[in-house]
């Protein structure tokens, strides 16, 4: 189950777990790269080896009623040429906390309602939602 990641080597679905305890129940989603994998440098592309790696996380789109957390360790690569790097993941938009497909379904409702409507409705805080139709509008 990969709820339409299309996940592509070196990421792959590592484990999940609904998470009843909390409202709404939460859907947590770990991906996972399996050790020694060579990563892309976010500057020239060249195939590096993992520096380092930090734990983050992004809101994909519900599944049913609940909510749906990716989580994954993202590495830094060591590129002989630029140094230390942190890998872009094929899923997200750097720092955006939002999968691209949570991002997708918003900016399509968003078209078609207010900001305010679409916040209540998936669920996310208004102002969060604007940094997103500020990003797209601004490219």
């Amino acid at each position: 189950m990969t709820l339409g990641l299309g996940l592509q080597a070196p990421w792959k679905l590592k484990d999940q777990h609904l998470d009843t305890t909390s409202s709404p129940h939460r859907l947590e989603l770990y991906v996972e790269a399996d050790r020694g994998s060579l990563y892309a440098c976010p500057e020239c592309g060249k195939a590096c080896p993992a520096h380092d790696f930090a734990d983050k996380s992004w809101r994909h789109l519900n599944f049913f009623q609940h909510h749906c957390y990716l989580h994954a360790r993202v590495p830094r690569t060591r590129c002989p040429e630029h140094g230390v790097r942190r890998v872009e993941v094929p899923w997200a938009r750097p720092d955006s906390g939002f999968t691209l497909l949570f991002e997708q379904a918003a900016m399509s409702l968003v078209r078609e309602m207010p900001v305010l409507a679409v916040s209540r409705q998936l669920e996310v805080t208004d102002k969060r939602l604007w940094r997103i139709v500020h990003h797209y509008v601004g490219r």
